[in-house]
């Protein structure tokens, strides 16, 4: 194959969030002209708008060189739990000299996200992070400080503009469309994730958490029996739930609650619809909070700090003990709405910050800057 007559920017993220993170910053690119394209792979490779140049996956041989053939002159990734592709491509770039960016979408395991293939520590040339907070934890767990610039999060630079455009009647609109939360009934937002598939059901898998999704919805529902009468639960599915072992959970724990899974509304409409909000470590949370929401983390038996720390916000419930429930069920229950969290701006300015900062890599690359 013969090399672009530019260097190409190759964008690659297997999993949602990653994807979330970098998909802004590639579509930016496009549009101011530049030589970019997706990996077409994972998450990003199937979600990713159709007119953006897709680059197939490489199935053997080395990666370095699939790299040179393709004409990719540097390289950006979002991390990934399981999928390792992305991690290895940036390891294949590293070693031919090429320049690579990181895209951090969550506020833990900032190391691990680097290492989570079993190899050493790869350090990019830019590790892209979203506020303070992730800086500081960062270097905490012994990231080093050159890579690491504080950009905000690109994949929720639109959150502030739908909010101001989030009026009554599209609140009411999107309720009526759930069917849920009608007059005189709160609406609370249960935020999925996939826990069970990524760590285990117990202390035999390394990752476990100390908890499963089907603990934290239990005693969530539990809780709020009281209020049956006055409420409806939305359950938002992770993209990797399981949905109809979702379900099952949901009709099991569900007692007198109205409600059930959302299907054809985002769950980010979900969130900015809903009066509270409910999960255990999903980033959803950290939306709901920056919109003002009163959130709670359900969390019962945690035995890993990282998660703790991921939510640990003022204005953040937690439940990290089941005999804490109760307590903190009314707490949250009682909590009105905030004022909308100063990050949320800063967000906004992350796509434009991320793309000039691959601009400039890519102009060292062609000797332009």
């Amino acid at each position: 194959m013969t090399p672009a007559a530019r260097p190409i920017l190759l964008f690659a993220a297997a999993d949602p969030g990653g994807a979330s993170a970098v998909l802004p910053v590639v579509t930016l690119l496009a549009a101011r002209g530049g030589a970019v394209a997706v990996l077409d792979h994972g998450f990003l490779g199937r979600n990713a708008p159709s007119d953006l140049m897709r680059l197939a996956s490489p199935s053997e041989g080395d990666f370095g060189d699939w790299l040179e053939d393709t004409g990719v002159g540097g390289l950006c990734f979002g991390t990934s739990l399981a999928d390792h592709l992305p991690l290895s491509l940036a390891r294949a770039a590293r070693r031919r000299g090429i320049p690579v960016a990181c895209v951090l979408d969550n506020w833990m395991n900032y190391r691990a996200r680097l290492e989570m293939d079993g190899g050493p520590l790869l350090i990019p040339d830019l590790y892209a992070v979203m506020d303070d907070k992730a800086r500081d934890e960062a270097l905490a767990e012994g990231v080093p400080p050159a890579c690491l610039r504080v950009t905000g999060h690109p994949g929720l630079a639109g959150l502030a503009r739908e909010i101001a455009a989030a009026d009554s009647g599209w609140r009411n609109g999107v309720r009526a469309r759930l069917g849920l939360g009608g007059p005189g009934r709160e609406l609370i937002a249960f935020i999925g994730e996939p826990v069970i598939k990524d760590q285990g059901e117990g202390p035999e898998t390394p990752s476990w958490r100390g908890y499963t999704e089907r603990d934290a919805l239990a005693l969530l529902c539990r809780e709020l029996q009281p209020r049956a009468k006055d409420l409806d639960v939305a359950i938002v599915p992770h993209p990797r739930d399981d949905v109809a072992a979702l379900d099952d959970l949901w009709q099991q724990c569900r007692g007198g609650l109205g409600g059930g899974l959302v299907d054809g509304v985002s769950g980010r409409q979900v969130v900015q619809v809903a009066d509270r909000v409910a999960g255990m470590a999903s980033i959803m949370l950290y939306e709901a909070w920056l919109q003002g929401k009163p959130v709670l983390s359900l969390q019962p038996g945690l035995v890993r700090d990282d998660l703790a720390r991921s939510v640990r916000r003022p204005g953040i419930i937690p439940v990290t003990r089941p005999e804490q429930a109760e307590a903190a069920v009314a707490g949250w229950l009682a909590a009105g709405p905030g004022e909308i969290r100063p990050d949320c701006l800063r967000h906004g300015e992350a796509p434009a910050i991320l793309a000039d900062l691959m601009q400039h890599m890519m102009e060292k690359i062609n000797g332009e800057a």
